[in-house]
């Protein structure tokens, strides 16, 4: 395992779906050109929950935010093109493997309400009996493992764990005993960056449960928001955390815009169940985030998310792709704001882990978060580098060109004077 730096600063992303992952590309790329001193893809300390797992292992893998801009928001890259399909494709197999099943269940429904009239109402044993049929996920998530798996067979990129320079943690939770597992610990390091990707964004009742090791893995925000936990023992300084989720509150709206605006309850149950989840999920973060205060008083936490005045944010559909390019932006400028609003606060803390608030960026108003893209050469270079054979022969000839460049060196100067 690497050897921490210091200062060791730490990035911690939280899950929401394709919304989420889009939300904290735009807010990195306001971090990264807004924080002098830090590159979120040349971290120590990666950790990733559901959508910020996908996130995470990337920049773990060198990808740099404006890198991951362009393939997961632009969709500008030719060699890891991205489409729907590659999260939301439908499980008509697990579906199929069911439809056999429908006729005895239909039986035992009947039978069931036939025996117990009082006790249970045909509509009751059937509605019983069908869900059982029904696969425990909706959408099939190994294309999730499939594309990621191809990413990183880049050159200068690896699916494993132990192979990293960096420490990545990928944060599941096993569905039979509700305990926690960080894929890429001391003994959880041996599964593929990808699978654990897979495991930690299988979202309950929309992917199904993966099964690793021969243990089976949902979600790991079922538990905890962001797991800024798991950072701060690692040895995380200054732990910077994002968090795409929060609950809204039309009461902070501008009464200008809130005449616009209907009850959540005139939303029908997407709403209601929104901001339910959305309540539990943010509460929860905020209570861990203030007992972590009191428990690692000598570490740094800093939180970004949108504010629960953000009514655009709320009604943005989580699982959407056709809104990441406005996304992206609007989780930009609500970065740069609150980076401007808390600069008072801000620019002593960072000072303390070296790293220097840029205010003359910050007063740029007309910036976007694709004006100034800068991808470094080598980046690109290597992101397109897929073939294993190439690459290891590519990694042979860098390392002969080292040997002889060293040895050179080393060797005395000769002359040709008579």
């Amino acid at each position: 395992m690497p050897a921490l730096p210091s200062p060791c600063i730490g990035l911690a992303l939280a899950g929401g779906g394709p919304l989420g992952i889009t939300y904290e590309i735009g807010a990195l790329l306001a971090l990264e050109e807004a924080l002098d001193g830090i590159s979120f893809h040349n971290l120590p300390i990666y950790v990733g929950v559901s959508a910020g797992a996908v996130v995470a292992s990337a920049l773990a893998n060198g990808f740099t935010p404006a890198k991951l801009c362009q393939v997961l928001v632009l969709n500008q890259s030719t060699a890891f093109p991205v489409n729907p399909e590659h999260f939301f494709r439908i499980a008509w197999r697990r579906f199929a493997h069911g439809l056999p099943t429908l006729p005895g269940l239909l039986l035992k429904a009947a039978w069931q309400s036939f025996q117990n009239p009082r006790d249970i109402s045909l509509p009751g044993a059937l509605v019983s009996q069908l869900l059982s049929a029904v696969p425990p996920g909706l959408w099939d998530n190994e294309r999730i493992n499939h594309f990621l798996t191809n990413l990183y067979r880049s050159r200068g990129r690896t699916n494993d764990f132990r192979k990293l320079k960096r420490r990545l943690f990928v944060v599941a939770m096993n569905l039979d005993t509700g305990e926690i597992t960080r894929f890429g610990a001391p003994g959880q390091d041996h599964v593929p960056i990808s699978k654990a990707v897979q495991a930690s964004t299988a979202v309950p009742g929309l992917f199904p449960p993966v099964a690793i090791d021969g243990r089976y893995y949902v979600d790991g925000g079922v538990k905890k928001t962001v797991h800024a936990s798991t950072a701060l023992v690692a040895g995380a300084e200054l732990l910077i955390c994002i968090n795409p989720i929060v609950s809204f509150n039309p009461r902070l709206v501008d009464p200008q815009q809130q005449k616009s605006l209907t009850s959540l309850v005139d939303g029908g149950l997407p709403a209601v169940m929104a901001q339910a989840t959305r309540i539990v999920i943010h509460s929860r973060m905020k209570a861990g985030l203030a007992r972590y205060a009191n428990q690692y008083p000598d570490q740094d936490i800093l939180l970004f998310e949108p504010s629960p005045r953000d009514a655009d944010m709320f009604f943005a559909r989580i699982f959407s792709f056709a809104q990441r390019v406005r996304v992206c932006e609007h989780a930009y400028q609500t970065t740069r704001t609150d980076l401007r609003d808390r600069q008072a606060v801000l620019k002593p803390l960072l000072a303390r882990h070296g790293i220097t608030l840029r205010t003359d960026i910050l007063a740029e108003r007309d910036r976007r978060f694709n004006s100034h893209l800068v991808i470094p050469p080598e980046v690109n270079r290597l992101a397109e580098l897929q073939h294993p054979v190439t690459n290891e022969l590519s990694d042979a000839l860098d390392r002969l060109e080292s040997w002889l460049v060293e040895r050179q060196d080393r060797s005395p100067a000769t002359g040709n004077a008579k």
